[in-house]
């Protein structure tokens, strides 16, 4: 079972993006077995795959996604996590409001790094959009990791 969970809308761009690079950073730290994650979506739709960017631009990092389709956000999924990490401010008071198991649980993955600011969704966007995503999470995924070392 996961013990953080990475969540955004669809789990199809940002969601599979932090939960594939704090992959990455747990087994860089030598932590793989400890540090385990997962991603799901708000409103993920059964039978769709992360988007094209995704894989693009963790594939320029060498890093592959923990997988290819997306999950529903479901009571399982958020009891079995630890630390839930989402988005925006508007999908954590979402889900703490609709889901009662994870309100001490659950924060802004920008938090981490004592930041407001909300990640921003790249889907049906360029690439550039993709990268800079990618690249607005990564320093708060590593002082998580740090951080849960």
């Amino acid at each position: 079972m996961p013990r953080d969970l990475f969540v955004c809308s669809s789990d199809r761009t940002r969601a599979p993006i932090a939960a594939a690079l704090f992959h990455a950073a747990a087994k860089a730290a030598g932590m793989e077995d400890e540090l385990t994650c997962d991603s799901a979506g708000i409103r993920a739709q059964h039978g769709q795959h992360i988007a094209d960017g995704v894989i693009a631009v963790l594939a320029e990092k060498g890093i592959e996604p923990r997988r290819i389709g997306v999950q529903m956000l479901s009571p399982k999924l958020i009891k079995a996590a630890e630390l839930i990490l989402v988005m925006t401010s508007d999908q954590e008071k979402e889900i703490t409001t609709n889901f009662i198991s994870a309100r001490n649980k659950t924060k802004t993955l920008m938090s981490v790094m004592r930041s407001d600011a909300d990640v921003f969704d790249p889907n049906h966007c360029s690439l550039e959009k993709f990268r800079a995503c990618r690249d607005m999470m990564e320093p708060a995924i590593n002082e998580l990791v740090e951080r849960l070392q």
